[in-house]
């Protein structure tokens, strides 16, 4: 856990955060009033002045940063060797994600349009690529990938799984990128955003269903 807390990939795009959140202290004018909150339309529905809301990003960074560290540290050496790898992605890219987004509220601070919906589509593309790379190398865990009651005892089905989960993922990523650069209204954004994610999931749990009852 610590070395991906403490990765350098980490540890620089956690500087870049914070270099963007001074930027922001210092370049958007004291008293704005700044974007937290989208709606299905993609047109931003809540505001926050500027020095609350410049803080969500890094606090969400330093909360969900801790929150994985105290996972992983109740879940003990043997379990995190076996999700190691998906430790070791899932925290920078937490981190990135949080950097595409305070990016994107300084920027629409200073002026520029709001293209946080396509920000955040590219971004989860971006997650969705790394995510399903690392996934067939996980081995069975209580932390991370697709766990169910009946693949958890069967490593054979796991990797199946995982495999197959994580080659689906891929294709929602690159389906997310994809739409992040040519689709253009919002709401076709957030379809391709939940279909990317739910899409992969549902098959790869249906799927680990019918090879375990076919074995039993």
């Amino acid at each position: 856990m610590k070395q991906a807390l403490f990765s350098r990939i980490n540890l620089a795009l956690a500087a870049a955060l914070a270099a963007v959140t001074l930027a922001g202290y210092l370049l958007v004018p004291a008293g704005s009033m700044l974007p937290i909150h989208w709606g299905p339309s993609g047109e931003a529905d809540s505001f926050w002045p500027r020095n609350t809301a410049l803080l969500l990003a890094p606090v969400a960074v330093i909360v969900l940063s801790a929150l994985l560290a105290f996972i992983g540290n109740r879940a003990g050496p043997e379990q995190m060797a076996s999700s190691k790898h998906a430790f070791g992605t899932v925290i920078p890219v937490i981190t990135g994600l949080m950097l595409a987004i305070q990016s994107s509220i300084v920027l629409i601070g200073l002026g520029y349009p709001d293209q946080m919906v396509r920000v955040i589509t590219l971004s989860l593309g971006v997650m969705l690529l790394l995510l399903g790379n690392v996934m067939p190398k996980t081995q069975p865990n209580a932390i991370a990938g697709v766990r169910l009651p009946w693949i958890m005892n069967d490593p054979a089905l796991w990797r199946a799984t995982q495999r197959l989960t994580g080659m689906l993922f891929v294709a929602g990523g690159i389906l997310l990128v994809v739409c992040a650069s040519l689709v253009q209204h919002p709401a076709w954004l957030i379809v391709a955003l939940l279909a990317a994610f739910l899409v992969p999931l549902t098959v790869g749990s249906f799927y680990s269903f019918l090879i375990a009852r076919r074995s039993h």
